[in-house]
């Protein structure tokens, strides 16, 4: 009596095999943004900690609201990549630091007043009295988001261990 073996079918697994990947890929990169945001720095080939502020506070940095750290998301997605953006509007200048000039108006001059009854900090005071009608402000690079050599490892060990896992159950 004999006995056939079946072939597994290639082509379906390693079509599977894609689609799996694809959302492990969206899944891994929106947790290794947040992380950069929970160690309060970047890891490309080794951790960046992002400068600290001036004035220390007791939430972490970038994380007041959370509105930035909730406005990454997948902008693109297909078997060849997987394309993340953070769409708040102040996305770009905490990722890459920069320079702001921002206009001071009556009710931006009420605010630094408020502050200033709040804290009791002179550096309020002195921002609701300057005689200037725009305000310089210098923000630091905190990068959350980009190209890292160690998030590019951890992937490709990923997809070896997923091709490899898939092959044993064979």
């Amino acid at each position: 009596m004999s006995k056939t073996n079946q072939f597994p079918d290639f082509l379906a697994m390693s079509q599977q095999l894609l689609k799996d990947l694809q959302s492990d890929a969206e899944i891994k990169g929106i947790d290794f943004i947040h992380s950069n945001f929970e160690k309060q720095g970047f890891i490309d080939n080794a951790f960046e900690a992002w400068k600290p502020r001036k004035e220390s506070m007791s939430y972490n940095l970038l994380r007041v609201t959370n509105n930035l750290f909730n406005s990454v998301n997948v902008s693109s997605s297909s078997q060849d990549s997987v394309t993340f953006e953070a769409d708040a509007p102040y996305a770009s200048v905490h990722n890459e630091g920069g320079i702001l000039n921002v206009p001071i108006t009556e009710r931006s001059r009420k605010y630094f007043w408020f502050m200033y009854s709040q804290t009791g900090k002179g550096m309020w005071r002195a921002m609701a009295l300057t005689k200037k009608d725009r305000l310089t402000i210098k923000i630091d690079q905190r990068q959350f988001m980009g190209h890292s050599n160690s998030f590019v490892q951890d992937w490709n060990d990923h997809v070896i261990q997923e091709i490899l896992t898939r092959f044993k159950q064979l």
